[in-house]
């Protein structure tokens, strides 16, 4: 497999405008009041994350099969892992604070900050992190540590790895430790099946297995828009927080068009958009900018504008152009240079000091 994988990067893009769109839809009901103009199957794009979940563990498995194995390749996976989350969520989240002290010395708007050092450290708590979909950033940041345990462990092999890790979430589930604290539902939450079957789905493919790429990309597009179209109203937002049946729902979908996407490109038939591409290149500074530049946009408009349709047309697309503005800037001017910043960091420590492998 290539190393850099365009579908992959497509179907990020998806995801990312997915949860924007859904939020969109959630901040246009917070700050434009009566006469809203989006549909209610627009909060079903909230499942992007799970679709973000499946890729993953695609992605995890390119990276970890494609390099070497042992202590010494374990440490840089889980450097190169954390620089890749961290320095841009804590530029995203200081922006965040700074943008509630205004808030509050503007408009004596006080903003709960309860757990500062669970939200920076993306640490299981029962409280959201300061970015509300920092949330997902707590399991990533968990399949990742797992994931550096198959690296360090050279004797098993993946397929065995997945099959234990599944067996002790299932075990967990089955013995009801999921709810016990903040660190158990991160642990065993059912979404992390969605990670293991985006390992599966990669292992698949580097086995050779693309014949049915074309109908799997049509089925799993088909059933996702038959469960958003049809059934939106039954499953947000009560499904939403029932994770084992979230998952049950949205991964048969997402992992079809994965395998399907995936294929496609491995097999030389097909490519996504170039746009596509790069909004999936700028996805995770969108996914982290959109809710401050939601803050910045409905406040500015609800001051600005009574409480009409016009205030409603005006908050949509000023979130919409905005929050994809403040995105690709993000990802060009700061997202970019830390990354580079990291990856000549990460060589000089791990050139030092030679890595036990």
């Amino acid at each position: 497999m290539q190393s850099r994988l365009e579908n992959i990067q497509a179907l990020r893009g998806v995801a990312s405008l997915m949860v924007l769109i859904a939020h969109v839809k959630g901040a246009e009901t917070d700050y434009g009041g009566a006469g809203a103009i989006l549909p209610h199957f627009l909060y079903m794009g909230v499942v992007g994350v799970d679709l973000f979940f499946l890729i993953s563990g695609f992605v995890m498995t390119h990276v970890a099969l494609s390099g070497e194995r042992g202590p010494g390749a374990a440490q840089r996976f889980l450097f190169n892992r954390a620089a890749r989350i961290y320095p841009v969520y804590w530029a995203a989240t200081a922006l965040l604070m700074a943008l509630y002290a205004g808030k509050q010395f503007l408009f004596a708007e006080p903003t709960p900050f309860p757990n500062p050092i669970e939200t920076f450290l993306l640490l299981p708590d029962d409280h959201y992190p300061l970015i509300p979909v920092g949330w997902t950033l707590v399991h990533e940041m968990y399949f990742y540590v797992v994931f550096a345990i198959f690296v360090v462990w050279r004797p098993v092999g993946l397929p065995i790895f997945l099959v234990g890790w599944t067996t002790i979430v299932t075990a967990a589930l089955a013995l009801g430790v999921f709810g016990a604290n903040a660190w158990t539902k991160i642990l065993f939450n059912p979404l992390t099946f969605e990670f293991i079957i985006g390992a599966l789905i990669a292992l698949l493919l580097r086995r050779g297995v693309t014949r049915f790429a074309l109908p799997a990309l049509i089925a799993g597009v088909l059933v996702f828009g038959i469960e958003t179209l049809f059934f939106a109203a039954q499953l947000y937002p009560d499904v939403m927080g029932q994770f084992f049946l979230r998952a049950a729902l949205f991964a048969p979908p997402f992992a079809l068009i994965l395998y399907g996407a995936a294929a496609l490109e491995k097999e030389k038939r097909l490519l996504a958009p170039s746009w596509l591409r790069r909004t999936g290149d700028a996805s995770y500074s969108l996914y982290l900018i959109h809710v401050p530049v939601f803050l910045v946009v409905g406040k500015l408009v609800s001051i600005a504008v009574a409480d009409t349709r016009l205030d409603n047309l005006l908050l949509v697309t000023g979130f919409t152009i905005a929050a994809l503005a403040a995105g690709f800037a993000l990802h060009f001017f700061v997202e970019q240079k830390l990354l580079a910043a990291s990856k000549k960091l990460g060589d000089r420590l791990f050139a030092r000091r030679p890595l036990r492998r």
